[in-house]
């Protein structure tokens, strides 16, 4: 086997393997499982379409497409999931794939076959329109990361919307010649889109928190302080220290493996940092507890107290255990403890460990003042 395909094979094989590697098995997450799905489908389809000869049963060259298309999808699903979003139709994404593996082998060498073949130039554009959109809004990554794959993605949905025209050039304008097929260029589109999502996968798999909440402990006292100080010079009540922390960390550590309970914990802190608007100062001081700094009004901060813990305990049907979890949060607001950052702290600290022990799933509120320290 010698030429493009073993190219391909190649490529493909390597980009895996460095996924996996240096992605994967050092940064284990949810996202990185299924950018390493992503580039397994990718590797098979290389290898289905290597072993596909022009006698050969139409399923072969089928499930290689399929596979193509899924691999792009699982990427698309993992940027999902890097963002926070709860639904990222892993499901819908795999039965799509499967769909267009069907359909590609039955309609093959029929009077659709044309229509079919236009389809899966659309689907192709459409995901990577998609995931370059995906890419561009995602907030708390470095610009350097994300540039690669959006320009390739880009490139592929523009790539695929220039050849669905070509029948129509090639018919009415004959001056130009004869156009070369889409497949012509494939390896090309394959091979960039590749290295450029290894690129950047790569890049965001070692990057273990978002930005929104990977701020030291030393970083986001400076900062509360200097708040507090500014909001005491005018007067300014309307600011809260909040403790959130996951309850039972320990048994859910337990009763999962380490990369079910790292999904968990992923989730602990995507919850809150969705939940909490930009202005709140977030800080995850130990993986299953962040403290947050939020200015708002008293009666502004439930609604947001019980939308966090309702979050928390969704049930969603991708979820890495299969039980409901719950958090404990502790309320210390500057109307009652005081501006002292350290106070605010220890009182906050100290009405989480209420809520936790009277059976978590809660929120309680500091109602004395503690001493400074």
């Amino acid at each position: 086997m010698t030429g493009i395909p073993t190219i391909m094979i190649a490529l493909t094989t390597m980009c895996t393997a460095i996924f996996i590697g240096l992605g994967f098995l050092q940064r284990p997450s949810r996202e990185t499982a299924i950018w390493s799905a992503a580039f397994i489908a990718a590797m098979a389809s290389t290898y289905v379409q290597a072993g596909t000869g022009p006698g050969d049963a139409p399923w072969l060259d089928a499930i290689g497409d399929g596979l193509m298309f899924l691999a792009l999808g699982m990427v698309w699903v993992g940027i999902g999931v890097r963002r926070g979003r709860r639904q990222v139709l892993l499901v819908p994404t795999i039965a799509l794939s499967a769909l267009l593996i069907i359909t590609l082998a039955l309609t093959d060498g029929t009077s659709v076959d044309d229509a079919v073949s236009t389809g899966e130039l659309v689907l192709f554009a459409a995901i990577s329109a998609v995931t370059a959109f995906e890419l561009v809004g995602m907030r708390h990554a470095p610009r350097a990361a994300i540039v690669p794959l959006a320009l390739s993605s880009g490139l592929v949905s523009v790539f695929a919307l220039v050849w669905l025209s070509t029948d129509f050039v090639d018919d009415r304008m004959r001056l130009l010649g004869n156009i070369p097929a889409a497949q012509d260029y494939t390896p090309v589109v394959v091979a960039i889109t590749l290295m450029s999502a290894l690129t950047t996968l790569l890049l965001l798999a070692r990057a273990e928190i978002p930005a929104a909440t990977r701020a030291s402990v030393a970083g986001f006292r400076t900062i509360a302080r200097d708040r507090l100080e500014r909001a005491e010079r005018f007067d300014d009540a309307w600011w809260s220290l909040l403790d959130v922390r996951l309850d039972d960390p320990g048994a859910l550590r337990e009763a999962s493996s380490t990369l079910a309970f790292s999904h968990v914990l992923d989730r602990f802190a995507s919850d809150v940092s969705a939940v909490f608007p930009a202005e709140a100062d977030l800080d995850r001081v130990e993986p299953a507890r962040m403290l947050v700094l939020l200015p708002r009004h008293e009666a502004a901060v439930r609604p947001l107290l019980r939308t966090l813990l309702e979050r928390v305990a969704t049930v969603s049907s991708d979820q890495s255990i299969a039980v409901r979890l719950s958090a404990s949060i502790g309320w210390a607001s500057v109307s009652r403890i005081g501006y002292d950052l350290d106070d605010l702290i220890a009182a906050a600290a100290s009405a989480a460990e209420e809520a936790q022990l009277s059976g978590g799933d809660r929120w309680e509120r500091a109602r004395v003042s503690m001493p400074s320290v």
